[in-house]
């Protein structure tokens, strides 16, 4: 028998409020490879589906979090207006990739990597198809 050791990355969630939480229960992130290892909000008291089993943790632990563990990639939820703020303090703590549902434009340095993904062009990119 051959085993193959699993290599998972870790990943974060910024902004566990709507869309956070749908994508904390996604399995596919763990058949890819990667493992989401905690989410972040402003609002740690509000209420979210009891099945979420990644620790929700206050924005104020964000830095140690990331330096601690070494964290480079991040999937950044969060309202739009706060957007280029939170991805500005996630380059800040060492943050290189970015999967932004935010629905902003983030402006950052060369060196970071952002994937934007807005599922209303996702839709209109389909409707073509459409007859």
């Amino acid at each position: 028998l051959e085993f193959r050791r699993v290599l998972f990355r870790s990943v974060i969630l910024v902004g566990a409020g709507q869309l956070g939480p749908a994508l904390l229960r996604y399995g596919g992130f763990a058949r890819k490879g990667f493992e989401v290892v905690a989410a972040f909000d402003a609002d740690v008291s509000r209420k979210r589906p009891r099945d979420i089993r990644i620790p929700i943790l206050p924005m104020e632990t964000l830095p140690d979090f990331i330096r601690e563990r070494g964290v480079k990639l991040a999937i950044l939820t969060v309202p739009g207006k706060a957007a280029q703020e939170v991805a500005n303090r996630l380059i800040e703590c060492g943050i290189q990739a970015i999967l932004n549902f935010a629905p902003a434009i983030l402006h950052v340095p060369e060196r970071i990597a952002v994937n934007n993904v807005d599922l209303a062009i996702q839709l209109e990119n389909l409707s073509y198809f459409v007859k």
